[in-house]
């Protein structure tokens, strides 16, 4: 893993800029924390920050001919056709130990900003051109690896995290009404960042930026394609997908050591089965425990099974209620992430999980975006179901969450004003206006591509992205073999007919799994990710929010409903509500405070 940043300005000289270079670098110190390359050049600097796990080399790719400086690259990331690459680039017969950066500085220059359509992998770069004058930006086609950019009026900076962008002094952090409405809802318009005049480079798209000019380009989305073939077919199609993807993480992961997170669900023991039945030795796995009085977890039992069903060497991560409420730990939690979120200990034990994982091997597989390309988060599809927002919002309203969770201690009267509800709306019918269908297509596969797309493009990087993120900052290459854009395309055009065959979610990932895992995993109910129920969290949680409540010059303070979060800070209990949901509503409060402080951010609403 690793962190890019940089800046070009075609109107100045930045070669005395090297104090701006050296805090910008430090803004993306959580995902590379062991080494950091410069390059400065009169009208652009780039800089990246890698791990001793990232494989590549440290420095800026460059590019030079007769002495003459052609382009440079960062990148954050890998590809899986990296030799392929360069070769068909004209680098040679392969690639020895140049860097990723180095295989997309070659691809640029044979087919410039169109090299990004023959990458594969996750991956986030930045290409400066030193003969046009232009940066392009890309990043991979479901936006795992983050990277946003601000526009400036001679160019722009560029960062994967935030924290990045706004230590250039061009760029004013500030919070304006829309990006509040993106922060509560947790869902943003296309290309737009988590602060007001932040852009995001969208997955599976490049940026071209010349001067003031920005030039978005896709090139990657899902496409309604005629599905043919019946259910045998399509399960094997979807079976050689799969394994084909977790082929590829492992031959990237090779020789440096492999584990899988091992849940005890159905999503990661096909991982642990598809690794250990194609790579020639079974894989390390790991399982996320609560230690002292905290309930046990309800995936124990199944891991276990798992583990006795290959035999693969098994350790169990003990994560202790205080740690959950280390001050520390949330600092480093937030900036991992860089943008608040109302999942809290969801968020925080996965880090601590992560940081365990990486001390025994550095690269694991994970489950995530299974639910997501296999059909589980939107529900089965069933005749006359109409959506009239997205999925997981229409699951928080039956809670009494109106615009999702996290959202129930920001005053009444602000969410009216900002119009929490109209951005919803607004947010819905964009997305529901892209998805792509088939002329004619009967009902339930509108309705089944409509679920698909929402979650892949506006909800997968609530997991992913976020997983990534969290594992990166504690030192661990996270691989998601199950967010293969192949797998998507083709599991996207999939009729529900097939994918729910049996009435139940994942229904074509339970046929695949029948001799990858043990009988009582292939038909066990998914539960959520673990959380805490240890008194001391929620007891440390409602102080902290007695200490923001306490405190006249907390950022957030003034957009509370306060007699709300005074009842809750009275009265932990209160916390219980809905079982986790009524913790978010304060995580997203106290995530919200620190952040703008981290940030010194202004509020324009």
């Amino acid at each position: 893993m690793s962190g890019i940043t940089g800046w070009v300005d075609g109107g100045r000289d930045l070669r005395d800029e090297g104090p701006t270079a050296a805090r910008m670098a430090a803004g993306i110190a959580t995902r590379g924390r062991r080494g950091e390359g410069q390059w400065v050049g009169r009208h652009a600097l780039l800089a990246q920050r890698t791990d001793a796990a990232w494989q590549g080399a440290v420095p800026p790719a460059l590019y030079e001919e007769n002495g003459r400086l052609l382009a440079v690259a960062v990148c954050d990331g890998e590809l899986h056709n990296a030799e392929e690459l360069w070769v068909a680039a004209g680098g040679g017969a392969r690639p020895g130990d140049r860097s990723v950066a180095d295989v997309i500085l070659r691809a640029h220059l044979r087919w410039g900003e169109r090299a990004a359509e023959r990458f594969e992998g996750t991956f986030a770069f930045a290409v400066w051109d030193a003969r046009t004058g232009e940066l392009t930006l890309g990043r991979d086609r479901l936006g795992i690896k983050p990277l946003s950019y601000a526009p400036t009026p001679n160019g722009a900076v560029f960062a994967s995290d935030v924290t990045s962008l706004v230590a250039h002094p061009m760029v004013r952090p500030v919070l304006d009404a829309d990006a509040l409405c993106s922060l509560l809802t947790q869902i943003r318009p296309a290309g737009h960042g988590a602060l007001g005049g932040v852009r995001e480079v969208p997955a599976g798209h490049t940026v071209r930026i010349v001067a003031d000019r920005q030039s978005p380009r896709r090139y990657w989305g899902l496409e309604a394609r005629e599905h043919t073939l019946g259910r045998d077919e399509t399960v094997k199609q979807a079976r050689d997908l799969l394994e084909d993807a977790v082929a590829r993480e492992m031959r990237c992961a090779d020789g440096a050591g492999l584990g899988v997170l091992l849940s005890g669900g159905l999503d990661s023991s096909v991982l642990t089965g598809l690794a250990a039945t194609g790579g020639g030795r079974v894989p390390r796995t790991f399982t996320v425990m609560f230690g002292d009085t905290a309930a046990p977890v309800p995936d124990r039992p199944y891991a276990e099974e798992v583990v006795r069903f290959w035999g693969s060497e098994h350790q169990e991560v003990v994560v202790r209620p205080a740690e959950l409420s280390d001050p520390a730990t949330l600092a480093a939690v937030l900036a991992a992430k860089d943008y608040p979120t109302p999942f809290g200990d969801k968020n925080i034990t996965p880090f601590l999980f992560s940081g365990q994982v990486a001390r025994h091997v550095p690269v694991a597989l994970s489950g995530e975006a299974a639910d997501t390309v296999f059909g589980g988060p939107g529900g089965v599809i069933t005749e006359g179901r109409e959506l009239t927002t997205f999925p997981w919002i229409e699951l928080s309203r039956k809670f009494g969450m109106d615009h999702g969770i996290g959202t129930g201690l920001f005053d009444g009267g602000l969410r009216r004003t900002l119009d929490v509800t109209g951005h919803l709306d607004r947010m819905f019918r964009e997305a529901v206006a892209e998805v792509p269908h088939l002329p004619g297509a009967p009902a339930p596969d509108r309705l089944a591509r409509q679920v698909d797309y929402l979650i892949v493009t506006r909800l997968l990087e609530q997991g992913v992205q976020h997983s990534e993120r969290l594992a990166a900052a504690a030192g661990l290459q996270l691989r998601f073999p199950f967010a293969d854009h192949r797998l998507f395309s083709y599991l996207y055009n999939v009729p529900p007919r097939l994918k729910y065959f049996d009435g139940r979610e994942k229904s074509l990932l339970r046929v695949i799994a029948r001799d990858l895992v043990p009988a009582s995993v292939l038909t066990r109910t998914k539960v959520p990710y673990p959380i805490t129920y240890d008194t001391r969290y929620k007891a440390a949680l409602a102080g902290r929010l007695r200490t923001l409540l306490d405190d006249s010059a907390a950022p957030v303070r003034p957009l509370l409903d306060v007699l709300a979060a005074e009842r809750i800070a009275e009265n932990p209990r209160l916390l219980d509500r809905g079982g986790w949901l009524g913790r978010a509503d304060v995580e997203m409060v106290l995530q919200l405070n620190d952040w703008a402080k981290r940030l010194n951010l202004s509020f324009s609403l």
